[in-house]
């Protein structure tokens, strides 16, 4: 088995993302935008003392611009539903500037065929979140 390498790229795995934000707020190079609209949540317990119905974020957009990323990784160390993770899967070579910036959809077209840093498979995009926090 070949070894993995750890800066091959970062990938989304979009289901777990709950559009917390913290991957935004704690980059350092401001190279991730995300973009979400709330809406009721359906799947949330019902109360009859609830005063209002419970809301969820919905992501509409996650954005890294991989032409300013210095590859840190903070943004995988702060997600805590592992939606983030560094993928073994090669970055395709840029040949403009526009062609480093990748959205939600580019993040998880890796994941078929992805693993995870330590070896284990990603998620694959039809998979529900996984609800693993991170220790």
């Amino acid at each position: 088995m070949t070894e993995l390498n750890p800066h091959a790229t970062i990938a989304l795995h979009p289901a777990s993302c709950t559009s917390c934000m913290l991957c935004v707020r704690e980059c350092p190079d401001w190279c991730i935008t995300v973009d979400a609209h709330s809406e009721p949540d359906e799947d949330a317990p019902q109360y009859s003392n609830a005063r209002r119905q419970s809301m969820k974020n919905v992501l509409d957009e996650f954005t890294i611009d991989f032409g300013k990323c210095m590859w840190c990784g903070i943004c995988i160390d702060v997600c805590p539903f592992d939606a983030l993770f560094w993928s073994s899967t090669q970055m395709p070579a840029a040949t403009s500037r526009e062609e480093l910036i990748f959205d939600v959809n580019q993040l998880a077209a890796s994941l078929p065929d992805a693993r995870r840093n330590d070896g284990s498979p990603a998620p694959q995009i039809d998979e529900p979140p996984s609800g693993r926090r991170k220790k």
